[in-house]
């Protein structure tokens, strides 16, 4: 599917009308309310604000192949760490750490990452295996730096020695720091200096912010000191011939029982508050977008449409997909009709 047919963002921010061309100008003096704004931003000096659009960073991991491995094969393991904010000023990650619990039933082979082709051998945000706990079975890989809006990559080649019949289970952990305090300091014009700091990776919002000072107030946000978050459990099953497939999916059930709407209910596949997008395929496998939900905490999905809107999908359309934003896992739903 295209990614323009999965696109899910929110529609942009409209336009105010156009002063018709008949229209008297206005006066560019400044109106009364602006001026008692300024004169209470003036009034403001050392205080502190929380630091606008800092990091938070979403873990994620995939097998290849996803459905089915064989005893003796190497598999890849790959663990994804992607920083979404996108305030290029503040929302830098440090010290961005994965710890994986291995199965027993395979062994290390090698590694690699997304930031091997850097040339400099010396660059302290390159990612690298920090330690192997034996004991334990926990591989900590160190993505070290992650700059707002940056993905990271670390793939282990893992070797299979469980027996046919066995599952291999995958369970990573991500622990990371904020490059910015938690607070900001400000000497002067303190809610002034907060506009233009959350405005400021995006051009459109700092316009709308000049045109809109006080309802833009509410964009601050303030995240703690950097934080924790766990990714997708990956289960792999062991048997005869490897399988894989284009996602990793799972079943995603629709209990339509209920005349007042469809409950839609996916197992603890994603990863644990992760966006989760849903669409349903058409037979010329286009798809139109249904809405956004967010993983529960264990990582499960529970989401309801109205009985209107279920009925409203076309009795062509082939399957539901509830797709995780940075697992990458698919829950799909095949109509029967």
């Amino acid at each position: 599917m295209a990614s323009a047919q999965r696109d899910s963002r929110s529609p942009g921010v409209r336009r105010q009308g156009e002063r018709p061309a008949n229209a008297p100008r206005r006066s560019r003096r400044a109106p009364f309310a602006m001026l008692l704004l300024g004169a209470l931003l003036a009034t403001l000096s050392g205080c502190t604000i929380g630091t606008p659009g800092l990091p938070r960073v979403w873990p994620g991991q995939s097998v290849s192949p996803n459905v089915q491995t064989r005893s003796g094969d190497i598999i890849e393991l790959t663990v994804r760490a992607t920083n979404d904010s996108r305030n290029f000023e503040f929302g830098g990650a440090s010290q961005v750490r994965t710890f994986t619990a291995l199965p027993a039933g395979v062994e290390i082979v090698d590694f690699t990452s997304s930031d091997t082709a850097k040339p400099d051998l010396n660059d302290s945000n390159r990612t690298w295996v920090q330690e192997i706990d034996t004991e334990n079975r926990v591989i900590v890989i160190a993505f070290n730096g992650i700059g707002a809006s940056e993905t990271k990559t670390g793939t282990l080649r893992l070797r299979v020695t469980a027996p046919s019949g066995t599952a291999l289970t995958f369970r990573t952990m991500l622990a990371w720091s904020n490059d910015a305090p938690d607070t900001l300091e400000c000497d002067v014009e303190c809610a002034a200096q907060g506009l233009t700091m959350a405005a400021a990776a995006d051009p459109q919002l700092s316009a709308y912010v000049d045109a809109h000072p006080a309802e833009v107030r509410a964009l601050l946000e303030t995240y703690q000191g950097g934080g924790k978050a766990v990714a997708n459990t990956f289960r792999v099953a062991v048997g005869d011939t490897p399988i894989n497939a284009t996602f990793p999916t799972v079943a995603l059930l629709a209990d339509a029982h209920d005349p007042s709407g469809t409950t839609l209910t996916a197992g603890a596949v994603f990863t644990p508050d992760e966006p989760v997008m849903l669409w349903y395929n058409h037979p010329d496998h286009s798809a139109t977008f249904l809405f956004r939900t967010d993983a529960l905490d264990d990582g499960s999905v529970i989401c309801g449409m109205s009985a209107e809107d279920w009925q409203a999908i076309p009795r062509g359309a082939t399957s539901i997909v509830a797709r995780g934003q940075f697992s990458g896992v698919e829950a799909v739903y095949l109509f029967n009709r």
